[in-house]
């Protein structure tokens, strides 16, 4: 009865930490700004249990990951559909046929992908990469997440380290899988409403490049939404196409009406014209006087942080340079660096 009671009251408590509230506005801004990190190789193969564990230990206050879909329809924890280069899939002579071709968002690709991959057969598959890229033991072999297992392990970070810990979710290529019916926002909207994350307030963010998607979530739940902005891409995808408009007073306005964030890369936000000395580019108290709060991109699996010409060793400068620039929040790899930027940032504004 005591255990069974002691599990109840870990449930609750974590339950209720996923639905603690952080500002629904930009001009409310009573907590630090975010860390929020994709569980890159830090413990562990990337978007790996033990790296997202790594990631709480480490600082972050959301767990970001991509959501992909199974051929059975499950949303499972990848950056991109594409198995070969994060998982061992080559090395198993039962899926060798399925090595095929696809055109994924305009681009020619070959490999093999999940789609055509039940949640059991991909949990056959072993995560690559990590620290060394040891073998691991049967015991802790790292398989592929869905995304009621990321949120399992966001939920238990919110009791072991007794503060909110939530969950950054990032649809990927939504439109190529709504074309193969397997549409994402209504598995991730079915998703949220059964784990008690659908509210404005809940630890549950919800990201994506393509604002048809995010429309289509903000009609099936209420959870906050972030519109992602690569420079140099457009909402179609097509460069250049669109993002001017959305960009200038008028539709940062009209943005705020729809999303909660917008999500930029570090040279959006940041002047990077003189390394030694970046200024903020005036974006980010744009983007507030709107209603919008701001996240900036600190890498990802298409572009290198920090971008040129800063090199590996100006990293935690240029991240403190972000938060110095009034960002609400700072998306990367890993939780550390941007913990550790956010501190510098916070400790120089108390001074």
């Amino acid at each position: 009865m005591r255990q069974s009671r002691r599990r109840f009251t870990i449930s609750a408590l974590a339950t209720a930490l996923a639905t603690v509230g952080l500002p629904l506005r930009a001009e409310t801004r009573a907590i630090p700004p975010l860390v929020i990190a994709r569980g890159a190789a830090a413990g562990g193969p990337a978007l790996s249990r033990a790296a997202y564990l790594t990631a709480i230990d480490q600082g972050a206050d959301f767990l970001a990951g991509g959501l992909v879909s199974s051929k059975d329809g499950v949303l499972i924890v990848r950056e991109d559909d594409e198995l070969s280069g994060a998982t061992d899939v080559a090395a198993h002579p039962e899926f060798a046929e399925r090595r095929t071709t696809r055109v994924i968002d305009g681009v020619t690709r070959e490999g093999w992908f999940t789609e055509d991959f039940t949640l059991a057969e991909l949990k056959s598959l072993t995560l690559s990469g990590g620290p060394r890229d040891r073998r691991p033991a049967a015991a802790d072999r790292p398989t592929v997440l869905t995304c009621e297992e990321l949120i399992a392990i966001a939920r238990a970070g919110c009791v072991s380290q007794g503060r909110v810990i939530g969950v950054q979710a990032s649809l990927a290529h939504s439109t190529y899988f709504a074309n193969l019916d397997l549409p994402l926002e209504p598995k991730l909207a079915h998703v949220i409403h059964a784990q008690g994350y659908n509210s404005p307030a809940a630890a549950m963010l919800v990201a994506s490049d393509d604002p048809r998607a995010l429309k289509t979530l903000g009609q099936l739940t209420t959870v906050r939404r972030v519109q992602r902005i690569g420079v140099g891409s457009g909402p179609t995808g097509a460069p250049g196409v669109g993002w001017a408009d959305m960009l200038s007073p008028e539709g940062l306005s009209s943005l705020a009406r729809q999303v909660w964030a917008v999500a930029l890369p570090a040279e959006a936000i940041l002047d990077l014209s003189n390394p030694k000395a970046p200024q903020a580019t005036g974006f980010t108290a744009a983007a507030h006087m709107a209603g919008l709060m701001v996240h900036a991109l600190a890498g990802s699996e298409q572009a290198a942080f920090p971008p040129p010409p800063f090199k590996g060793g100006d990293a935690r400068r240029l991240l403190a340079d972000l938060f110095a620039a009034g960002v609400d929040g700072v998306c990367g790899d890993l939780a550390a660096p941007i913990a550790r930027a956010r501190n510098d940032a916070l400790n120089a504004r108390r001074g």
